[in-house]
């Protein structure tokens, strides 16, 4: 699979650029397994022959050097709040990737989890987003951001016309492709607690 990753320019963004105020803490510098959960899930992503960055804001360069190396590194630069300050930093760096999104507390992702996922970027119609939805709400990580469907948001957002920057209404007015799933799939647990 991974010739077929490099044809369609995916790519993996690992964010770790929140406030983590719930967390009380940087999220993606807490531990479990002995490595740090920006670590575990970069792994997750290596062992699918996934390249991938590190999405970062400025104050936690010092603290990630010691966990990634800094050529990995994308940094907020654009003022949205939420995750897609990250995710369209990313897009305005590197614009023809498609981005395989993860949060770096999603650590109990399962690999066959993301495989499915990037099945259905790869093998089917093309969409603007790949996420999966459970009966209630879609998750937005582990999730596909593509290219286009990222022009399109960069391009209202620049018009001052991306009236929300919470991504359900994003996957709602856009060409989402919601794969479902179970409300407890344990893929999904959230550590948002501290």
């Amino acid at each position: 699979m991974p010739n077929k990753l490099k044809n369609n320019n995916l790519k993996g963004l690992i964010l770790c650029g929140g406030e983590s105020k719930r967390a009380g803490t940087d999220k993606g510098l807490k531990t479990g397994n002995g490595t740090t959960w920006v670590k575990l899930v970069a792994n997750k992503l290596e062992n699918l022959g996934l390249d991938y960055f590190v999405s970062i804001n400025s104050s936690q360069i010092e603290k990630y050097k010691n966990e990634i190396t800094e050529k990995l590194f994308i940094l907020d630069d654009l003022d949205i709040l939420g995750p897609l300050r990250g995710i369209l930093s990313a897009h305005q760096k590197y614009p023809k990737n498609n981005w395989l999104i993860l949060a770096c507390d999603m650590i109990d992702m399962d690999l066959q989890t993301i495989r499915s996922l990037i099945n259905e970027f790869l093998y089917t119609e093309k969409h603007d987003f790949y996420v999966y939805k459970n009966e209630e709400f879609y998750q937005p990580f582990c999730g596909i951001y593509t290219a286009d469907g990222l022009s399109k948001l960069l391009k209202k957002y620049s018009n001052k016309e991306l009236d929300t920057f919470k991504l359900q209404n994003v996957f709602k007015n856009h060409d989402t492709l919601a794969i479902p799933i179970n409300l407890n799939d344990p893929s999904f647990n959230n550590y948002n607690q501290p």
